[in-house]
């Protein structure tokens, strides 16, 4: 009974859906507070301190607005498609080590670095069939860019991921982040640069935000959702962002572990996981922030003539210092 006590708080409670979810509206608010800032704007600053909990208000008022189906949608996929995705992207973060062990202790395997990737492809189709259920030609038309955009950067996603794994020697996140004695950033910058491009196309954030340019689709996938179901469409896109920053931190920063002054290493190695994300999540929203939206000519030109390439390049240039400049200094 004890044990069984101990995994439902794991799963439910912390490291997993509260904690995960009051993380998500947590780095909701840093981001919307960054772009104030950069943008000469107030942001969030009524909904309690600092309007910290704005991020919440916004979920639970989109869950009491009038939720309506549209005439001619293939309701089944246009009301499960969103809460399909989100649940994916959150059992994704469970394989991830948090605590210095996953949301379910000892279920890391060799190989969860591919099923992640995987899952994170899949809750992108999901979204795109979220767009096209809506019988809404803006709606069509944002999903088709979003899978243009995800199956096209998924390739470079995937090669630039293996970096870490040449130089960790396994294909598991939790042997990856656990044998970064020093932190693959440092041994293989290249390939964070390109990763960090990359997941911000996946992640459909600026400059590769054109599945859902206002000027051009309205809103994208989202133009007919409303109420609850828009709720989860936005909180799946919030998850989403919080697993693309773990899934650096776990990769290239050294995952959770960090210094153990004192008592319990299962908060510090919670503490140093939440301050690199933080860290990730402020880069990705400076680079936001910074540039421009690119065309969607240009979002594709620049996957399969510039960033594949470089992927390519990136993986054959960590493999080759693996095997005859690493083994020499270390």
């Amino acid at each position: 009974m004890v044990l069984d006590l101990w995994f439902i708080f794991r799963v439910l409670v912390f490291p997993g859906f509260t904690f995960l979810l009051s993380l998500t509206m947590f780095c909701d608010w840093v981001e919307r507070k960054i772009e104030a800032r950069m943008q000469n704007r107030v942001g969030p600053k009524f909904t309690g301190p600092a309007g910290i909990l704005q991020p919440f208000a916004d979920f639970l008022k989109l869950l009491t607005k009038e939720d309506i189906v549209p005439r001619g949608a293939k309701s089944t996929v246009f009301k499960l498609a969103p809460i399909v995705a989100f649940s994916i992207v959150v059992f994704a973060l469970s394989f991830l080590p948090i605590d210095g062990a996953a949301v379910i202790s000892n279920s890391s395997f060799a190989g969860d670095l591919i099923v992640i990737m995987a899952l994170l492809t899949i809750a992108n189709f999901l979204l795109f069939l979220s767009g096209w259920a809506s019988a809404n030609p803006y709606g069509t038309i944002g999903a088709a860019r979003v899978l243009t955009q995800f199956l096209g950067y998924d390739i470079p996603l995937f090669l630039l991921a293996l970096a870490p794994a040449f130089l960790a020697g396994s294909l598991s996140i939790a042997a990856i982040a656990a044998s970064q004695y020093l932190p693959f950033v440092l041994l293989a910058p290249w390939a964070f640069v390109l990763f960090i491009v990359a997941l911000q196309a996946e992640l459909e954030k600026d400059p590769f935000d054109i599945p859902h340019a206002e000027s051009e689709v309205v809103g994208g996938l989202e133009t007919e959702y409303c109420g609850r179901k828009l709720a989860f469409l936005h909180l799946t896109r919030d998850v989403q962002i919080v697993f693309g920053a773990a899934l650096v931190v776990e990769l290239f920063l050294g995952g959770p572990y960090g210094p153990v002054f004192f008592g319990f290493p299962a908060f510090w190695y919670s503490l140093w996981f939440v301050l690199k994300l933080l860290a990730v999540i402020i880069i990705s929203e400076y680079l936001t922030c910074l540039f421009a939206r690119l065309r969607i000519d240009q979002v594709l030109s620049a996957n399969w003539k510039m960033l594949l390439p470089l992927s390519v390049l990136s993986l054959a240039l960590t493999i080759a210092l693996v095997t005859w400049v690493y083994p020499l200094v270390v």
